[in-house]
């Protein structure tokens, strides 16, 4: 009998940290935005430049465009990530097709990069809104955002 209970408390022991484990990650996901496609980083020390590139592309009604993101500390989704550019600093990003986006290098040093897919909260037809860069602040959302890439400026 004492075995029994012994098995039974290692079953349900077993089960309740698999399942804290499973609703843990469940409610990361939910929290955090998971990376749904990939990028790639380069730097050119002839033109001082850091390109990142990516293949996903959106040409839904609801996109509303690309945002690039830059931290110095890798794997972390709750770094101090800054916007380097947006379609109203690259008028490229306004476009779902884009998959590339280059600037003058920051500093030296190691820096991450990911890309945001943005979208308007509300569909076309619902929109009571002029999309201008003021209401892009207001009543947009990420709808997909890229793994972080890395790359050294020297």
């Amino acid at each position: 009998m004492k075995y029994i209970k012994l098995i039974i408390s290692a079953f349900l022991l077993q089960f309740t940290f698999t399942g804290c484990s499973y609703v843990s990650d469940m409610v990361e996901g939910a929290i955090t935005d998971r990376a749904s496609f990939s990028i790639d980083t380069s730097y050119n020390s002839a033109t001082h430049e850091v390109t990142i590139t990516w293949d996903k592309s959106d040409l839904s009604s609801d996109f509303a465009g690309i945002e690039i993101y830059r931290t110095r500390e890798a794997n972390d989704e709750y770094s101090g990530y800054i916007t380097v550019a947006d379609r109203w600093d690259t008028p490229a990003l306004g476009s779902g097709s884009t998959g590339l986006y280059s600037y003058t290098a920051p500093e030296t040093g190691l820096y991450f990069y990911r890309v945001g897919f943005i979208h308007w909260d509300e569909p076309e037809d619902e929109r009571t809104y002029i999309e201008d860069e003021s209401n892009y602040n207001i009543h947009t959302d990420i709808n997909a955002i890229s793994g972080s890439a890395g790359v050294n400026i020297n």
